[in-house]
Protein backbone atom coordinates (compact mmCIF):
# COMPACT_ATOMS: atom_id res chain seq x y z
CA UNK A 1 0.00 0.00 0.00
CA UNK A 2 1.31 3.42 -0.97
CA UNK A 3 1.97 5.42 2.20
CA UNK A 4 1.37 8.81 0.59
CA UNK A 5 -2.03 7.71 -0.76
CA UNK A 6 -2.99 6.23 2.60
CA UNK A 7 -1.85 9.29 4.55
CA UNK A 8 -3.66 11.73 2.26
CA UNK A 9 -6.82 9.61 2.38
CA UNK A 10 -6.81 9.60 6.18
CA UNK A 11 -6.16 13.34 6.29
CA UNK A 12 -8.99 14.00 3.81
CA UNK A 13 -11.33 11.81 5.86
CA UNK A 14 -10.47 13.73 9.01
CA UNK A 15 -11.10 17.07 7.30
CA UNK A 16 -14.49 15.80 6.11
CA UNK A 17 -15.42 14.14 9.41
CA UNK A 18 -14.62 17.11 11.65
CA UNK A 19 -16.57 19.43 9.34
CA UNK A 20 -19.61 17.21 9.01
CA UNK A 21 -21.58 19.00 11.77
CA UNK A 22 -20.45 22.54 10.95
CA UNK A 23 -21.69 25.24 8.61
CA UNK A 24 -24.59 25.39 6.18
CA UNK A 25 -25.08 27.04 2.82
CA UNK A 26 -28.58 28.54 2.60
CA UNK A 27 -28.59 28.46 -1.23
CA UNK A 28 -27.70 25.13 -2.90
CA UNK A 29 -27.38 23.12 0.31
CA UNK A 30 -30.75 24.45 1.40
CA UNK A 31 -32.19 22.93 -1.77
CA UNK A 32 -30.47 19.58 -1.13
CA UNK A 33 -31.77 19.55 2.46
CA UNK A 34 -35.38 20.35 1.55
CA UNK A 35 -35.35 17.58 -1.06
CA UNK A 36 -34.75 15.16 1.84
CA UNK A 37 -37.71 16.44 3.89
CA UNK A 38 -40.65 13.98 3.57
CA UNK A 39 -43.33 16.70 3.65
CA UNK A 40 -41.66 18.95 1.08
CA UNK A 41 -43.59 19.47 -2.16
CA UNK A 42 -41.75 19.13 -5.47
CA UNK A 43 -44.28 19.98 -8.16
CA UNK A 44 -42.78 19.88 -11.69
CA UNK A 45 -39.57 18.63 -10.13
CA UNK A 46 -36.36 18.75 -12.14
CA UNK A 47 -34.58 16.60 -9.55
CA UNK A 48 -36.83 13.81 -8.34
CA UNK A 49 -34.64 11.72 -6.07
CA UNK A 50 -36.62 13.20 -3.17
CA UNK A 51 -39.13 10.44 -3.92
CA UNK A 52 -36.68 7.91 -2.47
CA UNK A 53 -36.33 9.93 0.73
CA UNK A 54 -40.13 10.02 0.97
CA UNK A 55 -40.32 6.27 0.35
CA UNK A 56 -37.62 5.57 2.93
CA UNK A 57 -39.44 7.73 5.49
CA UNK A 58 -42.71 5.97 4.72
CA UNK A 59 -41.10 2.63 5.53
CA UNK A 60 -38.82 3.57 8.44
CA UNK A 61 -40.01 7.02 9.67
CA UNK A 62 -36.35 8.11 9.52
CA UNK A 63 -35.65 11.59 8.17
CA UNK A 64 -32.17 12.70 7.14
CA UNK A 65 -30.93 16.03 8.45
CA UNK A 66 -27.84 17.98 7.39
CA UNK A 67 -25.36 15.69 9.14
CA UNK A 68 -27.20 12.63 7.84
CA UNK A 69 -27.03 13.86 4.25
CA UNK A 70 -23.32 14.53 4.57
CA UNK A 71 -22.82 11.08 6.06
CA UNK A 72 -24.76 9.56 3.15
CA UNK A 73 -22.52 11.30 0.65
CA UNK A 74 -19.43 9.92 2.37
CA UNK A 75 -20.92 6.41 2.47
CA UNK A 76 -21.84 6.55 -1.23
CA UNK A 77 -18.36 7.80 -2.12
CA UNK A 78 -16.84 4.82 -0.31
CA UNK A 79 -19.19 2.49 -2.23
CA UNK A 80 -18.32 4.22 -5.51
CA UNK A 81 -14.59 3.85 -4.84
CA UNK A 82 -15.09 0.11 -4.31
CA UNK A 83 -16.94 -0.05 -7.64
CA UNK A 84 -14.11 1.80 -9.40
CA UNK A 85 -11.60 -0.63 -7.88
CA UNK A 86 -13.47 -3.51 -9.56
CA UNK A 87 -13.67 -1.46 -12.76
CA UNK A 88 -9.91 -0.90 -12.74
CA UNK A 89 -9.26 -4.62 -12.22
CA UNK A 90 -11.42 -5.44 -15.24
CA UNK A 91 -10.00 -2.61 -17.36
CA UNK A 92 -6.36 -3.48 -16.70
CA UNK A 93 -6.92 -7.24 -16.67
CA UNK A 94 -5.36 -7.45 -13.21
CA UNK A 95 -5.40 -10.70 -11.27
CA UNK A 96 -6.56 -9.14 -7.99
CA UNK A 97 -7.96 -6.01 -6.41
CA UNK A 98 -5.42 -3.53 -5.04
CA UNK A 99 -5.88 -1.13 -2.12
CA UNK A 100 -3.92 1.55 -4.00
CA UNK A 101 -6.57 1.65 -6.72
CA UNK A 102 -9.29 2.03 -4.08
CA UNK A 103 -7.43 4.88 -2.38
CA UNK A 104 -6.74 6.62 -5.69
CA UNK A 105 -10.41 6.35 -6.68
CA UNK A 106 -11.57 7.58 -3.28
CA UNK A 107 -9.25 10.59 -3.40
CA UNK A 108 -10.50 11.41 -6.91
CA UNK A 109 -14.07 11.35 -5.60
CA UNK A 110 -13.14 13.42 -2.53
CA UNK A 111 -11.94 16.15 -4.89
CA UNK A 112 -15.64 16.88 -5.45
CA UNK A 113 -15.68 18.53 -2.01
CA UNK A 114 -13.65 21.32 -3.60
CA UNK A 115 -16.78 22.93 -5.09
CA UNK A 116 -20.35 23.22 -3.78
CA UNK A 117 -21.62 22.25 -0.30
CA UNK A 118 -20.90 19.09 1.66
CA UNK A 119 -24.36 17.49 1.60
CA UNK A 120 -25.49 14.76 -0.74
CA UNK A 121 -26.62 16.37 -3.99
CA UNK A 122 -27.65 15.47 -7.52
CA UNK A 123 -24.04 16.13 -8.62
CA UNK A 124 -22.49 13.71 -6.12
CA UNK A 125 -25.26 11.13 -6.65
CA UNK A 126 -24.82 11.17 -10.43
CA UNK A 127 -21.08 10.51 -10.07
CA UNK A 128 -21.72 7.62 -7.68
CA UNK A 129 -24.27 6.01 -10.00
CA UNK A 130 -21.88 6.27 -12.94
CA UNK A 131 -19.18 4.51 -10.86
CA UNK A 132 -21.62 1.63 -10.32
CA UNK A 133 -22.34 1.64 -14.07
CA UNK A 134 -18.64 1.46 -14.93
CA UNK A 135 -18.16 -1.58 -12.71
CA UNK A 136 -21.10 -3.31 -14.39
CA UNK A 137 -20.13 -2.65 -18.03
CA UNK A 138 -16.54 -3.74 -17.36
CA UNK A 139 -17.66 -7.29 -16.54
CA UNK A 140 -16.58 -9.76 -19.20
CA UNK A 141 -19.41 -12.27 -18.83
CA UNK A 142 -22.56 -10.51 -19.96
CA UNK A 143 -25.91 -11.73 -18.63
CA UNK A 144 -29.51 -10.61 -18.29
CA UNK A 145 -28.90 -9.89 -14.60
CA UNK A 146 -26.09 -7.55 -15.58
CA UNK A 147 -28.45 -5.71 -17.94
CA UNK A 148 -31.13 -5.43 -15.27
CA UNK A 149 -28.62 -3.96 -12.81
CA UNK A 150 -27.49 -1.46 -15.46
CA UNK A 151 -31.17 -0.65 -15.98
CA UNK A 152 -31.52 0.03 -12.25
CA UNK A 153 -28.54 2.41 -12.37
CA UNK A 154 -30.05 4.24 -15.34
CA UNK A 155 -33.39 4.38 -13.51
CA UNK A 156 -31.71 5.91 -10.47
CA UNK A 157 -29.99 8.46 -12.69
CA UNK A 158 -33.34 9.38 -14.25
CA UNK A 159 -34.50 10.58 -10.81
CA UNK A 160 -31.23 12.37 -10.12
CA UNK A 161 -30.44 14.09 -13.45
CA UNK A 162 -32.45 13.15 -16.52
CA UNK A 163 -29.99 14.62 -19.06
CA UNK A 164 -27.17 12.51 -17.63
CA UNK A 165 -29.45 9.46 -17.77
CA UNK A 166 -30.10 10.01 -21.47
CA UNK A 167 -26.40 10.46 -22.20
CA UNK A 168 -25.44 7.36 -20.23
CA UNK A 169 -28.22 5.47 -21.97
CA UNK A 170 -26.61 6.24 -25.33
CA UNK A 171 -23.23 5.03 -24.03
CA UNK A 172 -24.96 1.86 -22.81
CA UNK A 173 -26.37 1.25 -26.30
CA UNK A 174 -22.87 1.76 -27.76
CA UNK A 175 -21.52 -0.80 -25.27
CA UNK A 176 -24.24 -3.28 -26.28
CA UNK A 177 -23.54 -2.77 -30.00
CA UNK A 178 -19.82 -3.30 -29.40
CA UNK A 179 -20.57 -6.59 -27.65
CA UNK A 180 -23.18 -7.66 -30.22
CA UNK A 181 -25.79 -7.85 -27.47
CA UNK A 182 -28.54 -5.65 -28.92
CA UNK A 183 -31.52 -7.93 -28.36
CA UNK A 184 -35.11 -7.17 -27.43
CA UNK A 185 -34.77 -8.80 -24.01
CA UNK A 186 -31.60 -6.84 -23.29
CA UNK A 187 -33.24 -3.55 -24.29
CA UNK A 188 -36.30 -4.31 -22.18
CA UNK A 189 -34.08 -5.08 -19.19
CA UNK A 190 -32.75 -1.52 -19.38
CA UNK A 191 -36.23 0.04 -19.37
CA UNK A 192 -38.28 -2.23 -17.11
CA UNK A 193 -36.45 -1.31 -13.87
CA UNK A 194 -37.55 2.33 -14.28
CA UNK A 195 -41.14 1.20 -14.92
CA UNK A 196 -41.04 -1.03 -11.84
CA UNK A 197 -39.71 1.77 -9.61
CA UNK A 198 -42.34 4.17 -10.97
CA UNK A 199 -45.11 1.70 -10.16
CA UNK A 200 -43.75 1.19 -6.64
CA UNK A 201 -43.64 4.94 -6.01
CA UNK A 202 -47.12 5.42 -7.44
CA UNK A 203 -48.72 2.73 -5.27
CA UNK A 204 -46.88 3.70 -2.08
CA UNK A 205 -46.62 7.49 -2.41
CA UNK A 206 -49.23 8.28 -5.07
CA UNK A 207 -46.47 10.24 -6.80
CA UNK A 208 -43.96 9.39 -9.51
CA UNK A 209 -41.29 11.05 -11.60
CA UNK A 210 -42.85 10.81 -15.06
CA UNK A 211 -45.78 13.05 -14.17
CA UNK A 212 -43.40 15.58 -12.67
CA UNK A 213 -41.21 15.54 -15.77
CA UNK A 214 -44.17 16.36 -17.99
CA UNK A 215 -44.99 19.37 -15.80
CA UNK A 216 -41.31 20.33 -15.65
CA UNK A 217 -41.10 20.65 -19.44
CA UNK A 218 -43.65 23.47 -19.26
CA UNK A 219 -41.83 25.15 -16.40
CA UNK A 220 -38.39 24.84 -18.00
CA UNK A 221 -39.70 26.42 -21.18
CA UNK A 222 -39.99 29.70 -19.26
CA UNK A 223 -36.50 29.54 -17.73
CA UNK A 224 -34.06 31.09 -20.19
CA UNK A 225 -31.03 29.91 -18.21
CA UNK A 226 -31.99 26.31 -19.07
CA UNK A 227 -32.50 26.80 -22.81
CA UNK A 228 -30.87 24.11 -24.94
CA UNK A 229 -28.52 26.55 -26.66
CA UNK A 230 -27.33 28.03 -23.37
CA UNK A 231 -26.77 24.59 -21.83
CA UNK A 232 -24.84 23.61 -24.95
CA UNK A 233 -22.76 26.76 -24.57
CA UNK A 234 -21.84 25.91 -20.95
CA UNK A 235 -20.43 22.56 -22.13
CA UNK A 236 -18.95 23.84 -25.41
CA UNK A 237 -16.98 26.64 -23.76
CA UNK A 238 -15.38 24.17 -21.36
CA UNK A 239 -14.59 21.78 -24.21
CA UNK A 240 -13.02 24.61 -26.20
CA UNK A 241 -10.58 25.58 -23.43
CA UNK A 242 -9.73 21.96 -22.69
CA UNK A 243 -9.07 21.28 -26.39
CA UNK A 244 -6.91 24.39 -26.65
CA UNK A 245 -4.79 23.17 -23.74
CA UNK A 246 -4.51 19.68 -25.22
CA UNK A 247 -3.34 20.53 -28.74
CA UNK A 248 0.29 21.62 -28.06
CA UNK A 249 0.89 18.70 -25.67
CA UNK A 250 -0.55 16.29 -28.22
CA UNK A 251 1.63 17.65 -31.05
CA UNK A 252 4.75 17.75 -28.89
CA UNK A 253 4.37 14.13 -27.91
CA UNK A 254 3.57 13.00 -31.47
CA UNK A 255 6.78 14.49 -32.96
CA UNK A 256 9.09 13.88 -29.99
CA UNK A 257 11.21 11.27 -31.84
CA UNK A 258 11.19 12.75 -35.36
CA UNK A 259 11.78 16.41 -34.38
CA UNK A 260 12.88 16.54 -30.72
CA UNK A 261 13.92 20.22 -30.66
CA UNK A 262 10.64 21.41 -32.14
CA UNK A 263 8.78 19.08 -29.76
CA UNK A 264 10.53 20.68 -26.78
CA UNK A 265 9.70 24.17 -28.06
CA UNK A 266 6.02 23.25 -28.53
CA UNK A 267 5.97 21.68 -25.06
CA UNK A 268 7.23 24.92 -23.49
CA UNK A 269 4.64 26.83 -25.52
CA UNK A 270 1.99 24.42 -24.24
CA UNK A 271 2.95 25.13 -20.65
CA UNK A 272 2.62 28.87 -21.27
CA UNK A 273 -0.79 28.32 -22.89
CA UNK A 274 -1.86 26.19 -19.92
CA UNK A 275 -0.92 28.92 -17.45
CA UNK A 276 -2.58 31.62 -19.57
CA UNK A 277 -5.83 29.67 -19.95
CA UNK A 278 -5.87 28.85 -16.24
CA UNK A 279 -5.60 32.59 -15.55
CA UNK A 280 -8.07 33.63 -18.26
CA UNK A 281 -10.75 31.16 -17.12
CA UNK A 282 -10.58 32.11 -13.45
CA UNK A 283 -14.07 33.43 -12.71
CA UNK A 284 -14.15 33.28 -8.92
CA UNK A 285 -11.55 32.64 -6.24
CA UNK A 286 -11.72 28.91 -6.98
CA UNK A 287 -8.74 27.17 -8.59
CA UNK A 288 -10.32 23.75 -9.23
CA UNK A 289 -10.21 24.32 -12.98
CA UNK A 290 -6.40 24.34 -12.86
CA UNK A 291 -6.53 20.68 -11.77
CA UNK A 292 -8.78 19.80 -14.71
CA UNK A 293 -6.64 21.66 -17.25
CA UNK A 294 -3.44 20.04 -15.95
CA UNK A 295 -4.96 16.55 -16.05
CA UNK A 296 -6.13 17.01 -19.63
CA UNK A 297 -2.61 18.21 -20.58
CA UNK A 298 -1.16 15.00 -19.13
CA UNK A 299 -3.71 12.89 -21.00
CA UNK A 300 -2.89 14.65 -24.28
CA UNK A 301 0.86 14.29 -23.74
CA UNK A 302 0.75 10.52 -23.20
CA UNK A 303 -2.01 9.63 -25.69
CA UNK A 304 0.20 9.41 -28.85
CA UNK A 305 2.59 7.03 -27.09
CA UNK A 306 -0.02 4.40 -26.23
CA UNK A 307 0.59 0.90 -27.64
CA UNK A 308 -2.85 0.73 -29.29
CA UNK A 309 -2.09 -2.62 -30.89
CA UNK A 310 -1.65 -4.18 -27.45
CA UNK A 311 -4.95 -2.79 -26.14
CA UNK A 312 -8.11 -4.79 -26.77
CA UNK A 313 -11.20 -3.24 -28.34
CA UNK A 314 -13.04 -3.45 -25.04
CA UNK A 315 -10.19 -1.71 -23.19
CA UNK A 316 -10.14 1.07 -25.78
CA UNK A 317 -13.87 1.54 -25.37
CA UNK A 318 -13.68 1.68 -21.55
CA UNK A 319 -10.79 4.17 -21.68
CA UNK A 320 -12.73 6.32 -24.17
CA UNK A 321 -15.76 6.20 -21.89
CA UNK A 322 -13.65 7.59 -19.04
CA UNK A 323 -12.71 10.54 -21.25
CA UNK A 324 -16.26 11.42 -22.33
CA UNK A 325 -18.07 10.83 -19.03
CA UNK A 326 -17.41 14.34 -17.62
CA UNK A 327 -19.06 15.87 -20.70
CA UNK A 328 -22.01 13.46 -20.49
CA UNK A 329 -22.55 14.18 -16.80
CA UNK A 330 -22.11 17.91 -17.15
CA UNK A 331 -24.62 18.46 -19.95
CA UNK A 332 -27.82 19.93 -18.54
CA UNK A 333 -26.00 21.99 -15.91
CA UNK A 334 -26.16 25.77 -15.96
CA UNK A 335 -22.70 26.01 -14.40
CA UNK A 336 -19.60 26.12 -16.63
CA UNK A 337 -17.81 22.79 -17.12
CA UNK A 338 -14.47 24.08 -15.81
CA UNK A 339 -16.16 25.05 -12.55
CA UNK A 340 -18.34 21.99 -11.98
CA UNK A 341 -15.94 19.51 -13.57
CA UNK A 342 -13.98 18.81 -10.37
CA UNK A 343 -16.86 16.47 -9.40
CA UNK A 344 -16.00 14.36 -12.47
CA UNK A 345 -12.23 14.58 -12.16
CA UNK A 346 -12.01 10.98 -10.92
CA UNK A 347 -12.78 9.67 -14.44
CA UNK A 348 -9.99 11.62 -16.14
CA UNK A 349 -7.73 10.70 -13.25
CA UNK A 350 -8.32 6.98 -13.82
CA UNK A 351 -7.76 7.47 -17.56
CA UNK A 352 -4.42 9.19 -16.90
CA UNK A 353 -3.43 6.50 -14.42
CA UNK A 354 -4.29 3.78 -16.95
CA UNK A 355 -2.28 5.48 -19.70
CA UNK A 356 0.75 5.85 -17.46
CA UNK A 357 0.50 2.25 -16.30
CA UNK A 358 0.94 1.20 -19.94
CA UNK A 359 3.88 3.52 -20.54
CA UNK A 360 5.81 4.68 -17.48
CA UNK A 361 5.34 2.59 -14.36
CA UNK A 362 7.82 4.81 -12.47
CA UNK A 363 5.75 7.89 -13.29
CA UNK A 364 2.82 6.40 -11.39
CA UNK A 365 4.36 7.23 -8.03
CA UNK A 366 4.39 10.92 -8.96
CA UNK A 367 0.73 10.71 -9.98
CA UNK A 368 -0.16 9.08 -6.66
CA UNK A 369 1.68 11.73 -4.67
CA UNK A 370 0.21 14.57 -6.73
CA UNK A 371 -3.34 13.24 -6.45
CA UNK A 372 -3.03 12.85 -2.69
CA UNK A 373 -1.65 16.34 -2.10
CA UNK A 374 -4.05 18.05 -4.53
CA UNK A 375 -7.09 16.31 -3.02
CA UNK A 376 -6.13 17.27 0.53
CA UNK A 377 -5.80 20.89 -0.60
CA UNK A 378 -9.15 20.75 -2.44
CA UNK A 379 -10.94 19.25 0.56
CA UNK A 380 -9.35 21.68 3.02
CA UNK A 381 -10.21 24.64 0.83
CA UNK A 382 -13.71 23.51 -0.17
CA UNK A 383 -14.85 22.51 3.30
CA UNK A 384 -12.87 24.60 5.77
CA UNK A 385 -11.16 27.63 4.24
CA UNK A 386 -13.63 28.74 1.56
CA UNK A 387 -16.79 26.66 2.02
CA UNK A 388 -19.42 27.38 -0.63
CA UNK A 389 -21.28 30.66 0.11
CA UNK A 390 -20.16 30.64 3.78
CA UNK A 391 -17.60 31.98 6.18
CA UNK A 392 -14.57 29.83 7.04
CA UNK A 393 -15.83 26.72 8.80
CA UNK A 394 -13.91 27.32 12.03
CA UNK A 395 -16.31 30.23 12.61
CA UNK A 396 -19.21 27.79 12.81
CA UNK A 397 -19.15 27.24 16.58
CA UNK A 398 -22.68 28.00 17.82
CA UNK A 399 -25.36 25.32 18.07
CA UNK A 400 -28.63 25.74 16.19
CA UNK A 401 -31.61 23.38 16.57
CA UNK A 402 -33.93 22.78 13.63
CA UNK A 403 -36.50 20.29 12.41
CA UNK A 404 -37.15 17.26 14.58
CA UNK A 405 -34.51 17.69 17.29
CA UNK A 406 -31.62 18.08 14.85
CA UNK A 407 -28.61 20.32 15.48
CA UNK A 408 -25.94 21.97 13.39
CA UNK A 409 -23.13 24.38 14.29
CA UNK A 410 -23.39 27.73 12.53
CA UNK A 411 -21.49 31.01 12.61
CA UNK A 412 -22.62 33.80 14.94
CA UNK A 413 -23.70 35.88 11.93
CA UNK A 414 -25.96 33.08 10.70
CA UNK A 415 -27.40 32.55 14.19
CA UNK A 416 -28.11 36.27 14.57
CA UNK A 417 -30.03 36.35 11.28
CA UNK A 418 -32.09 33.29 12.19
CA UNK A 419 -32.89 34.74 15.62
CA UNK A 420 -34.24 37.85 13.88
CA UNK A 421 -36.33 35.76 11.48
CA UNK A 422 -37.78 33.32 14.01
CA UNK A 423 -40.09 35.71 15.94
CA UNK A 424 -41.65 36.87 12.66
CA UNK A 425 -42.93 33.40 11.82
CA UNK A 426 -46.49 32.29 12.46
CA UNK A 427 -47.75 28.77 13.09
CA UNK A 428 -47.92 27.85 9.41
CA UNK A 429 -45.78 24.94 8.25
CA UNK A 430 -44.65 26.61 5.01
CA UNK A 431 -42.53 29.68 4.39
CA UNK A 432 -42.14 31.25 0.96
CA UNK A 433 -38.54 32.32 0.33
CA UNK A 434 -37.07 33.56 -2.93
CA UNK A 435 -34.57 33.83 -4.54
CA UNK A 436 -31.82 31.23 -3.89
CA UNK A 437 -32.38 31.03 -0.12
CA UNK A 438 -34.26 27.75 0.53
CA UNK A 439 -31.96 27.08 3.48
CA UNK A 440 -33.65 29.75 5.61
CA UNK A 441 -37.07 28.03 5.68
CA UNK A 442 -35.27 24.73 6.27
CA UNK A 443 -33.31 25.98 9.27
CA UNK A 444 -36.47 27.56 10.68
CA UNK A 445 -38.26 24.22 10.55
CA UNK A 446 -40.49 25.12 7.59
CA UNK A 447 -41.05 23.64 4.15
CA UNK A 448 -41.33 25.64 0.93
CA UNK A 449 -44.68 25.77 -0.91
CA UNK A 450 -44.89 23.94 -4.25
CA UNK A 451 -41.10 23.71 -4.83
CA UNK A 452 -38.00 23.21 -2.65
CA UNK A 453 -36.42 26.34 -4.11
CA UNK A 454 -37.09 29.37 -6.28
CA UNK A 455 -34.19 30.66 -8.36
CA UNK A 456 -35.79 32.98 -10.95
CA UNK A 457 -38.78 35.28 -11.38
CA UNK A 458 -40.11 33.15 -14.25
CA UNK A 459 -40.07 30.11 -11.97
CA UNK A 460 -42.14 31.98 -9.36
CA UNK A 461 -44.59 33.06 -12.07
CA UNK A 462 -45.04 29.43 -13.16
CA UNK A 463 -45.83 28.20 -9.66
CA UNK A 464 -48.04 31.16 -8.73
CA UNK A 465 -49.96 32.11 -11.89
CA UNK A 466 -52.79 33.64 -9.83
CA UNK A 467 -50.54 35.70 -7.59
CA UNK A 468 -49.19 35.18 -4.07
CA UNK A 469 -51.38 35.23 -1.00
CA UNK A 470 -48.88 34.34 1.73
CA UNK A 471 -48.84 36.76 4.67
CA UNK A 472 -45.07 36.41 5.20
CA UNK A 473 -42.41 36.25 2.50
CA UNK A 474 -38.63 36.32 2.65
CA UNK A 475 -36.90 37.74 -0.40
CA UNK A 476 -33.27 37.87 -1.45
CA UNK A 477 -33.19 40.79 -3.93
CA UNK A 478 -31.24 38.72 -6.48
CA UNK A 479 -34.21 39.34 -8.75
CA UNK A 480 -37.13 41.76 -8.76
CA UNK A 481 -40.28 40.99 -6.80
CA UNK A 482 -43.26 39.41 -8.54
CA UNK A 483 -45.92 41.91 -9.58
CA UNK A 484 -48.34 43.02 -6.89
CA UNK A 485 -46.12 42.48 -3.87
CA UNK A 486 -44.63 45.97 -3.58
CA UNK A 487 -47.84 47.76 -2.61
CA UNK A 488 -49.53 45.05 -0.54
CA UNK A 489 -46.77 44.29 1.95
CA UNK A 490 -44.78 46.01 4.65
CA UNK A 491 -41.06 45.61 4.05
CA UNK A 492 -37.92 45.54 6.15
CA UNK A 493 -34.30 44.88 5.18
CA UNK A 494 -31.82 42.72 7.11
CA UNK A 495 -28.14 42.02 6.48
CA UNK A 496 -27.06 38.49 5.64
CA UNK A 497 -23.70 37.04 6.81
CA UNK A 498 -22.16 37.61 3.36
CA UNK A 499 -23.03 41.30 3.50
CA UNK A 500 -25.97 41.10 1.07
CA UNK A 501 -29.44 42.30 2.02
CA UNK A 502 -32.43 40.13 2.86
CA UNK A 503 -35.95 41.53 2.62
CA UNK A 504 -38.88 40.46 4.80
CA UNK A 505 -42.38 41.23 3.53
CA UNK A 506 -45.50 40.88 5.69
CA UNK A 507 -49.01 42.15 5.87
CA UNK A 508 -51.41 42.63 8.75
Amino acid sequence: MNKILAGCTVLSLLLIFFGINRGFDISDEGLYALLAVPDQENIAGIFNYDLFFKLFYKITEIEFGIVGLRGLRLFFYLSAAISLTFFWKNLAGASKLLIDHFLLSLLGLFAGYGFLPQSLSYNSLSVVLVCFWLALISLKDRSIIQHVLIGLVLAGLAYVKITACLGLGLLTLAWMILGNKVKLLSLLSLVLPFAAVEMLLYFVLDDYALSRMVEATHMMGNRNEYSFLLLLKYSAVGFFWLALVSIPFLISSAIRTSRPKLASLILVLGLFILVWIAYATTITGEWNHVVLLSTVAILAFFAPRLPFAAISTNQRFLALVLLVLPFVLHFGSNVYLLRLGIHYWVFWLLAAFYMCSLLHVKFLKYIRASVGIVTVLLVANGIWIHPFEQEALWNATEEWSYGKESQIKLSKNQIDLLNIMEPLLNDEEELLAFYRIPGIPYLLGKTSPKSPGFWTKSQVAFYFPNGISDNLIINHPHNSLPLGLDSNYHKKMFSMPNGEQLQVLWRD
